[in-house]
């Protein structure tokens, strides 16, 4: 028996390729409707990613924005009761000419080591009790530096006295800035002992049960010195 001739149209390759998806087609028309939505959708991705997206421009660095409060002024320094102490003590001595208002600047810090040199200190231009403590009890600058030739002075005249006790005017003023500083005033800082001083005085003796004299006496500056760490006697 003769075998069977091939049909030559199994050969077209076209025809045989079409005829194979035609018949996935019956065979899975689900599965080949869902590869196609996929594909479908996959160059969608594609033509919208290359072709459709605008070109984005060109930014320059992001800078954040400052929010107020990080540009907002900083407090303002508070008063300070021992500079405030400092300046009026060195204003008396004629070192200091700025207002007491117990805060700490340049021209502050420029009378302070001003003062620190006159005195031999270390010129640190800062404030401390120690500086306090010693600017309550110096002779003022304007009477270190004018230096006047001396004078004679007439039998009559005196040093500055007290009483029965006689104290210099510079140590006088030591006195009465030892009692300001206290809260024993009000007191004129001038060396000289007047009524506001013998005032200021009998108070003091009278809060610590000595007898009130109003003069600086001996048991009345070694209180003072104790309380205030001032050098008196």
């Amino acid at each position: 028996m003769p075998s069977a001739r091939p049909d030559p149209r199994s050969f077209d390759e076209p025809h045989g390729i079409l005829s194979a998806v035609a018949g996935v087609l019956r065979r899975r028309p689900l599965d080949c409707l869902a590869g196609a939505l996929a594909a479908a959708c996959v160059a969608m991705v594609f033509v919208n990613a290359l072709a459709l997206q605008p070109a984005r421009p060109r930014t320059e660095a992001f800078v954040p924005p400052v929010k107020a409060e990080a540009v907002a002024a900083a407090p303002a320094a508070k008063p300070d009761e021992l500079v405030s102490q400092i300046q009026s003590a060195l204003a008396a001595l004629g070192y200091y000419d700025g207002p007491v208002d117990g805060l700490m600047g340049a021209r502050t810090g420029a009378s302070i080591r001003a003062f620190q040199q006159a005195q031999r200190l270390d010129q640190t231009g800062a404030p401390s009790e120690g500086l306090l403590a010693a600017a309550l009890i110096a002779s003022p600058r304007k009477a270190e530096a004018a230096a006047p030739a001396p004078v004679a002075r007439p039998a009559a005249a005196a040093p500055a006295t007290t009483g029965s006790t006689e104290m210099p005017a510079g140590k006088l003023m030591a006195v009465q800035r030892a009692l300001a500083r206290i809260g024993y005033g009000p007191v004129t800082i001038d060396g000289k002992m007047g009524a506001e001083t013998r005032n200021a005085i009998r108070s003091f003796e009278r809060d610590h049960k000595m007898p009130e004299t109003g003069e600086p006496s001996p048991q009345v500056l070694r209180a003072l010195q104790a309380m205030t760490g001032a050098q008196l006697q």
